[in-house]
């Protein structure tokens, strides 16, 4: 009795040095599983080929989770899960074609010292993964077997230091009927990060290697700042290394980005991405800053700026882009329900390339709309346009002109009339590179003209409709009539039922186009059964095509 009650004394005093009072999430104790079986069937039929497909699957997984002596010491997991497919496969050109494939999964996981400074776990998996195929007067027959083990952990070392490691070994072995391959993966992970209230530094180093017919190694090593030195900026850096011995494949990035945002009026937000890139006997350098900012000068004006800076150096390619936008942005909302909003920019840009000629260029845009929302009816009209030109040193030529107009009204209770009308044209001439220059020219009218109904039927079900067309005329005609239908009715809480329908009608290519689908989901003392059947067909000038899936699934989580 004394000797028990010592024992105890010393249990209690090592747990209280080595095991302070941190949370952790604990996981469910016990038995948990799973059994899942599904089926489905794929039929397609083309203009000239036909297939069928049926397939089998079935799922089993069981795991237990618990406890030697108290979750901080030791929380425990073993499992197992087991999962085989059978498919059968006919095709009209091929034959038939049977596939079996399985896979059984053995894990044991074990969670030391978990809420406490230092925990680490230890874990063991072994997969094996046959798969069969018979096709007439052949059979393919291959076989691989993962076995994995390894360790992570971390260590709080205070002042919000927090140490980490992971060590992690694959050995990969592969049977076929002409060959077996031996593989090895290892790979170490070391980390470490700090972080006091907003600002941040992580460091983490990784080495990976693969033994087997080829010998590949991969060094990388990241490092992640975040400061925010006032309320009003934020600075985040993050340079990452990666190196590959089998490709000669070496890559030093570095991204920086600084936030300044100084009162609700200005914001700023800038960036530089540089690139090192070496390859075999290759090497290149690039690098990109950007820039932006917005202020507003007034409730109703905003003004923005962007700059672009590109550089590119080395045996890729020697380039350099710099590219500068200025843009006026004004919304107003007037009496009686009217809003105005207008536009405009200006961007301009310079590039050099030691390969072709140096191209300068211009833009400009200008843009505004007006609508007005009439409240008594709940309808809504807007209207607007927008030009845009192009211009660059090499002759190149861009025009377009844009007008729209629309009305959407929601007077009829649960019922959406719209129409729109959308008018562009556009004419572009190419470059004198090759020393001609193409030009084209479109015009394009569109009218898209639909109805969307929206019905609550009961507590428990909807019904969404909407069915339209877009009618397109100038340098191509075209139309596209569309129906959409959507359904979802739960009978009782363990029974609901959708089904959906989709059809379109487009005359440039002169195709018919369905699709609907019918679907149920039950629930019954723990097991989920869903159901699942779509259809979709498509008829064209040279025929019709079809492909329809039926999908039945019965599980039971425990």
């Amino acid at each position: 009795m004394n000797s028990r009650w010592m024992w105890t004394c010393v249990v209690i005093s090592f747990s209280a040095l080595v095991f302070p009072v941190v949370s952790f999430a604990q996981e469910r104790e016990g038995i948990l599983g799973l059994i899942q079986l599904s089926y489905q069937n794929d039929k397609i039929k083309d203009i000239d080929a036909e297939s069928k497909k049926d397939s089998f699957t079935q799922d089993y997984k069981l795991k237990y989770q618990g406890h030697v002596y108290s979750p901080r010491l030791l929380m425990y997991g073993i499992g197992g899960s087991f999962r085989e497919e059978d498919s059968e496969t006919d095709e009209s050109r091929v034959g038939r074609t049977t596939t079996t494939a399985k896979s059984r999964d053995y894990n044991l996981k074990l969670d030391f010292i978990q809420g406490t400074k230092y925990p680490f776990t230890i874990f063991k998996e072994k997969l094996d993964l046959p798969t069969w195929t018979i096709q007439p007067e052949q059979i393919f027959q291959t076989k691989q077997t993962i076995d994995r083990y390894g360790l992570f952990g971390s260590a709080f070392l205070g002042k919000g230091i927090n140490l980490r490691y992971d060590m992690q070994e694959d050995n990969i072995n592969t049977t076929s009927l002409t060959e077996v391959t031996d593989q090895t993966n290892r790979s170490f992970m070391l980390g470490i990060n700090k972080r006091k209230g907003e600002d941040f530094i992580d460091a983490a180093y990784t080495y990976r290697h693969t033994f087997g017919k080829l010998f590949e190694a991969i060094n990388a090593a990241s490092i992640s700042i975040g400061l925010k030195p006032g309320i009003p900026t934020n600075f985040n850096m993050n340079i990452s290394y990666n190196d590959n011995s089998f490709t000669e494949f070496t890559t030093a990035i570095s991204d920086i980005n600084f936030i300044y945002m100084p009162s609700s009026d200005f914001n700023s937000n800038f960036s530089l991405h540089a690139n090192h890139i070496e390859q075999k006997q290759d090497k290149g350098n690039s690098a990109t800053f950007f820039g932006n900012s917005t202020y507003r000068l007034s409730q109703s004006l905003t003004t923005n700026q962007n700059l672009m800076l590109y550089k590119s150096e080395g045996d890729f390619s020697n380039e350099s882009i710099e590219s500068l936008t200025l843009g006026l942005v004004f919304a107003k909302q007037m009496p009686k329900y009217i809003t105005v909003s207008a536009d405009t920019s200006i961007t301009g840009t310079a590039q050099q390339l030691e390969t072709s000629k140096n191209r300068n260029s211009m833009s400009y845009s200008i843009g505004g709309m007006v609508s007005k929302f009439f409240d008594k009816i709940n309808s809504e009209i807007n209207g607007g346009g927008s030009c845009y030109f192009y211009r660059s040193s090499l002759k190149e030529k861009t025009e377009r002109y844009t007008f729209n107009t629309g009305f959407v009204s929601r007077f009829i209770q649960n019922m959406t009339l719209q129409s729109l009308l959308n008018y562009s044209e556009e004419g572009i001439t190419g470059d004198e590179l090759d020393g001609t220059s193409s030009i084209t020219k479109t015009k394009r009218l569109t009218s898209d003209n639909s109805i969307g109904y929206f019905m609550q039927i009961g507590f428990r079900g909807s019904l969404d409709a909407k069915t339209g067309a877009i009618l397109e005329s100038g340098t191509t005609s075209r139309t596209f009539r569309y129906a959409n239908l959507t359904f979802h009715y739960s009978v009782r809480r363990s029974l609901s039922l959708n089904a959906g329908m989709n059809f379109y009608k487009e005359s440039l290519n002169n195709t018919r186009t369905i699709l609907g689908s019918l679907g149920a989901e039950y629930r019954l003392r723990g097991i989920t059964m869903n159901f699942k059947n779509e259809l979709w067909k498509e008829k064209g000038p040279q025929g019709t095509r079809t492909r329809s899936t039926t999908f039945l699934q019965a599980s039971r989580p425990f």
